[in-house]
This record gives structure tokens, C-alpha cells and sequence, in this order.
């Protein structure tokens, strides 16, 4: 039903009393909802049938007398005197013999103890619509969203609940055997204790690990295993015979493989010994190498020690089978090479720390993305490692990677990498060698930088140049 202040237009409400023509709209021709008075003809008209006018017509012109410059002001006296006006309720024709002030037929309507024929919603909000006078046998006994009591666990819950999901699932609702045995109703709870025991239910027989196939009813398996009992024997005797001959090729099989291992520690005993003098003249080769580094102050110097610990990497690689572990140094031959031609380079692999992350350097010489023909673009590329079972996936952390400068220990090139959520092709590598793509810079250096020499800076010398890949 429609209220009787409403929002646009006149009143529409049914008047006891008709109302004087000076509170009509000239507009609507109902009474006046918000009340204004025309300065130039002295009507009245509905505010929102005023605004209306003007918009359609978009001038200030007067509705009535056609005036060019129509002013209007609100009419207060108006608006008391039309609220004051006796009116029916708006439910009359459903019943209601309410009569009273426009002014009090909203709260007439919307009062929970008001007119009892108002359309309201169910409290509820089961989304029906119903008069106010059977609202309260509506939420007690018919709602769907009532709150009620399953009779038999006595959950509570909403009636659509209780009566559907619940009932269909209730711990407590009595189900019959499935087997049909004498014990007739089972409740839902107890159905899967009551199985394990009920005389009827098919089981296997207890041999059944042995060889017997046959199947029966619970009541009925301890008189086939006494009528089946040569046979039950016969079957142990042969699965007997069947696991000494298994276990005899066992132990033949353990005495060859503890001979194997025998032989193999013994070799393993032996490479160690010469792994260990092999480290330790790498290790003081390294520290030598480092000392140059860190002390030289010429250019052939500096040129030379790099290249002497690239050789250093790649020795120890090949010598103890062992990939270095950041921070290392990565030397890229030919670059000229691949970059005229457009190839892709991939470093040897190396761990990010001891038990680390498998990783290798990957350069686009010619750039990648909006690095393409005029900048150095490099990444980092996810291998597959010796360790990926112990580490956490995806990969998280912080590397710098430094595009050396090989005339001096100072000007060089260096990008950190942080990797987080937004990186690709930072998960564990597992159907290939290493992941299709990387994490890193596409805008590693301009070529323009890169092939310029100055007096202390040089990148690219002898079509090499030389990477540091460190974990911060």
C-alpha cells in the first residue's frame, strides 16, 4: 500500500473533508506536498511538481500564467493547514476505519501497534510480505526462518534448517539395518558401530591374507573356518614356503649389495683424500686471488685477477664437481658474438648459499621487453637443485648483480633484485632443467655505457665482460 506523505506529486489520500481549491496544485491537481507560492499569479503548487516543470521546461516560467519571471516562495501556512485536514487510513478498503490528521497517518501506518492491515516484512527476513495482524502467527508457527527444535537431538536452529539439511543427517535419526537384522531401527551414529557387529553384515574370512577369497555373513564365519580348516592350513603352508623363498633371495641380494657398498666406500675414501688436497690448493689460490683483487690499482692488474678468478670458478668446478656458491663471479666470452646474432646467454649454475637456491645468470646481449636493441638486459633463472626438498617455495629474497668495471675497483654497474609476490618464475622447478623465464633487470645497462671507455672505465674489453651475482 502507498503511504500518505509521499515523496513526489500531491497528496492522493482520501480527504473527509475536500479540501479548499486554493491547497490544490495547478500542476498535479491534488493537494500540495510542500506547499510554494507563485509570486506573479498567487497558485499554489507541489514543490517537486514545480521542479519538474522547470526541468522539462527550462525556464523559470510560471506553470499557470505563463509569466516569463515566475518566482515562488514556500507556504508554510499552507503546509499546516493541509496536514491538519482529516483523512482515512489508506488501508480502508482492506478494512481499517482509522481517521485522523494527514499529519499522523505515517505513524498510524508504520507503528507496530498501528493499522493492522499495513503490508510489513517478516522479521524474520524470510522476504514474505503480510499484514501486520498476521505477523505474529506468521514468525511463530509458519516461517521458514523460525527458530525451532529438532525433536530428537534437540539442536536448535532455523526451521528451514532443522526440517532439511539437519533431519537428513540428524545423529540421532533412526536408520534401519541395511542388512535387515532383528535389531530393525539403528540410530545414525551408532550405524557404523552397529556394522562392525551385526551377525548379518559380509565379511571376509579371516584367512582371506592367505588366499581364501570366500565371503559370508558374520554369524556364519566361525563355522567355515572350522569347516575349511585342511584347507586354511594348506594355504599357510604354501604363502609359508612362498616368503622363505622370497626372503633367501633377499639376503642373497643384501650380501652383493654390502659388498657393492664396501667396494664403494673404499673409493669414496679415496677420493676424498685427494679432494681434500685439491681443495686446499684452491682454497689458496682463491685467497690469493682475492688479495690481488682487493690490492691492485692498474688496469692489467685488476683485468687479469678477474679473469684468473673466473678460471678459478670454473677449475673448481670441473675439479670437485661442486657448484660455487654466491657471492661468485661469471665471466660472458664473445658478447659481439651474441649480440649480432641475437642469442640469449646462460651462465654456469651456481647456489645462492650453502644448501641454497640453484640458480644461473641469463643475458639478453641485444635487450629484452622495453630493453630490446638498446640496453643489457639480465636475470636470474631458478634451477633445478640438490636441495629444493628442504628449501621454501617460491623463492624470496634480495641478490645484486654488478656488471664489473675491469680498469679499476670502483665505477661499476650494480642493480639489486628484490624478489616478492609481484616475480614470475620464482616457484620450484620440476619438469625441466630450469624455469622458462627470470627475475630481474631489462634496463641493465645502456649499450651506449656499456661500449664507452674512459680513462678509468671499461665494461667491455676483449668482447668480455664480467658479472658478480651476491645474496644481500
Amino acid at each position: 500500500m502507498s503511504t500518505a506523505l509521499q515523496e513526489v506529486g500531491g497528496y492522493e489520500n482520501t480527504f473527509i473533508d475536500v479540501p479548499h481549491e486554493r491547497y490544490m496544485c495547478k500542476i498535479c491537481l491534488h493537494p500540495c506536498h510542500d506547499a510554494y507560492l507563485s509570486g506573479c499569479c498567487g497558485h499554489n503548487f507541489c514543490k517537486s511538481c514545480l521542479d519538474e516543470f522547470k526541468r522539462i521546461a527550462r525556464s523559470q516560467i510560471c506553470p499557470f500564467c505563463r509569466n516569463d519571471e515566475c518566482t515562488t516562495l514556500p507556504n508554510k501556512l499552507a503546509d499546516r493547514e493541509i496536514r491538519s485536514l482529516q483523512v482515512m487510513c489508506t488501508n480502508k478498503e482492506r478494512g481499517c476505519e482509522w481517521q485522523g490528521e494527514l499529519n499522523d497517518i505515517n505513524s498510524h501506518l508504520r507503528n507496530n501497534d498501528g493499522c493492522q492491515f499495513e503490508d510489513v516484512k517478516c522479521s524474520n527476513e524470510c522476504g514474505k510480505m503480510l499484514q501486520r495482524q498476521y505477523l505474529t502467527s506468521h514468525v511463530e508457527n509458519e516461517c521458514p526462518g523460525r527458530i525451532v527444535k529438532c525433536e530428537l537431538c534437540q539442536v536448535t536452529g532455523r526451521h528451514r534448517f532443522i526440517e532439511g539439511e539437519h533431519k537428513e543427517h540428524c545423529p540421532k535419526l533412526p536408520l534401519p539395518c541395511p542388512n535387515k537384522c532383528e535389531v530393525g531401527s539403528v540410530p545414525h551414529e551408532d550405524m557404523e558401530a552397529h556394522r562392525k557387529e551385526c551377525p548379518l553384515e559380509m565379511v571376509q574370512c579371516e584367512y582371506h591374507n592367505v588366499g581364501c577369497e570366500e565371503r559370508m555373513m558374520r554369524k556364519r564365519k566361525r563355522n567355515h573356518e572350522e569347516e575349511k580348516m585342511e584347507e586354511h592350513l594348506l594355504m599357510i603352508k604354501f604363502k609359508l614356503a612362498k616368503t622363505e623363498e622370497s626372503l633367501a633371495a633377499t639376503e642373497a641380494k643384501l650380501s652383493s649389495t654390502d659388498a657393492k657398498l664396501f667396494q664403494t666406500e673404499n673409493k669414496l675414501a679415496a677420493n676424498e683424500t685427494k679432494l681434500s688436497s685439491t681443495e686446499t690448493r684452491l682454497d689458496s689460490l682463491e685467497v690469493m686471488v682475492h688479495r690481488l683483487i682487493n690490492t691492485t690499482g692498474t688496469s692489467s692488474n685488476l683485468i687479469e685477477s678477474t679473469q684468473w678468478y673466473s678460471h678459478l670458478t670454473t677449475l673448481t668446478m670441473r675439479v670437485t664437481g661442486i657448484t660455487q656458491v654466491c657471492p661468485v663471479i661469471v665471466k660472458m666470452s664473445n658478447f659481439t658474438y651474441y649480440k649480432t646474432r641475437g642469442i640469449n646467454w646462460y651462465s654456469e649454475p651456481f647456489y645462492s648459499h650453502e644448501t641454497g637456491y640453484k640458480l644461473c645468470l641469463l643475458v639478453y646481449p641485444d635487450g629484452n621487453g622495453d630493453g630490446k636493441g638498446t640496453h643489457l638486459s639480465v636475470y636470474l633463472n631458478i634451477m633445478k637443485g640438490s636441495h629444493d626438498d628442504e628449501l621454501t617455495w617460491p623463492l624470496r629474497g634480495k641478490f645484486e648483480i654488478t656488471l664489473l668495471n675491469q680498469l679499476n675497483n670502483s665505477e661499476h654497474c650494480s642493480r639489486s633484485v628484490i624478489i616478492n609476490n609481484d616475480h614470475r618464475y620464482t616457484g620450484r622447478v620440476t619438469c625441466r632443467y630450469r624455469a622458462v623465464g627470470g627475475f630481474g633487470v631489462s634496463k641493465f645497462v645502456s649499450h651506449e655505457d656499456l661500449l664507452k671507455v674512459t680513462i678509468k672505465c671499461q665494461y667491455l674489453k676483449e668482447t668480455c665482460v664480467f658479472f658478480k651475482i651476491n645474496l644481500l
